[in-house]
């Protein structure tokens, strides 16, 4: 009977939650957007460069690398997963897709860990999240990397009269550091599991946890970092399709330089989700007013891109969600 009435409990609260979960999302994804300042605008913008059919391929490519963005993602997970769980990439899709949903309402996304992981059922969930993280990390990583460097050749190209040459080649020579530290600390992540055990009380409470960074090879997490790697060249090609759709004058060298900051400055502001969407119009101009005066064109772009890549997935999560098995 006790048994009974503790799996009842469990049973509403996963109801309950999803409930939540699901109120949650819509009101925050409708909040957003019909809070937007620019919305009228945005949608007239739209729709004249929907009806001109100039660069409408360039749109319908923008859409089609979404599916191929979250797949990338879904692989990457699944690739790391598949150390405690054999789970499909059917599966892995659907905890991806639930991650986003749980992520939309949540400070700087960290609801997706929980998000994902609901989809996990023979492997340990604890595991699972701290794998995610190591998922995320990659990404980070890429994001930082390419970011920095691409910041360099900013000021040097569009603010030369802020940094001199000195500074540029103090920049160069820390940045070259940073790289070697940050790729081989990464690869050598079963280093972290070494260390921790060595603490009695982590290695006596938390081993099974802190193994985890200890099941993937270098190689392995070569390729993590390379499917991070395609993944941003995705988004990255999605965003530049979408500002020359919505026509943005911007040459592909320009692209290269430019994206890379706005997605570094993207990661390095911290912002809740509620917020979010209004910064990145406020960094997107910024960033590419240096090359560009047109200011719903960039706005436009940030705004479907989010659209596109955060809201569109995030509902149809929504389903995933309310599908899955929140306490096993």
């Amino acid at each position: 009977m006790q048994t009974t009435n503790k799996n009842n409990l469990f049973r509403y609260l996963g109801i309950l939650l999803k409930a939540l979960a699901l109120v949650l999302t819509f009101w925050f994804i409708y909040n957003r957007i019909f809070t937007t300042k620019n919305l009228d605008e945005i949608r007239l913008y739209f729709s004249d460069h929907l009806s001109n059919g100039k660069n409408l391929w360039m749109l319908l490519i923008a859409i089609l690398l979404t599916g191929f963005n979250w797949g990338m993602e879904t692989y990457k997970w699944r690739f790391l997963i598949l150390k405690i769980e054999n789970i499909s990439f059917v599966r892995a899709f659907k905890a991806v897709l639930s991650g986003v949903t749980v992520s939309v309402f949540t400070p700087n996304r960290i609801g997706e860990y929980a998000g994902r992981v609901v989809y996990i059922n023979e492997g340990d969930r604890i595991q699972a999240a701290l794998i995610t993280v190591i998922s995320s990390l990659s990404q980070l990583i890429i994001t930082m990397l390419v970011g920095a460097l691409c910041g360099l050749i900013y000021l040097d190209s569009y603010q030369p009269d802020t940094v001199g040459d000195l500074s540029l080649y103090i920049g160069i020579q820390l940045y070259i550091i940073l790289f070697v530290l940050v790729i081989l600390t990464f690869i050598n992540t079963s280093f972290l599991t070494i260390l921790l055990n060595r603490i009695k009380y982590l290695a006596k409470r938390f081993a099974k946890y802190t193994a985890v960074f200890g099941y993937y090879s270098q190689t392995q997490l070569f390729k993590v970092l390379g499917f991070s790697l395609i993944r941003y060249t995705v988004f990255s090609v999605q965003y530049f399709l979408l500002l020359r759709f919505f026509g943005v004058q911007i040459s592909g060298m320009d692209a290269l330089i430019l994206i890379p900051v706005y997605f570094i400055a993207l990661t390095a502001i911290p912002t809740i989700t509620l917020a979010e969407l209004g910064v990145r119009e406020v960094v997107a101009i910024t960033i590419f007013s240096v090359i560009t005066t047109n200011e719903i064109g960039l706005v436009s772009t940030s705004f479907t891109i989010w659209l596109f890549n955060l809201a569109i997935p995030a509902l149809v999560g929504v389903v995933f969600v309310l599908r899955a098995k929140v306490f096993k």
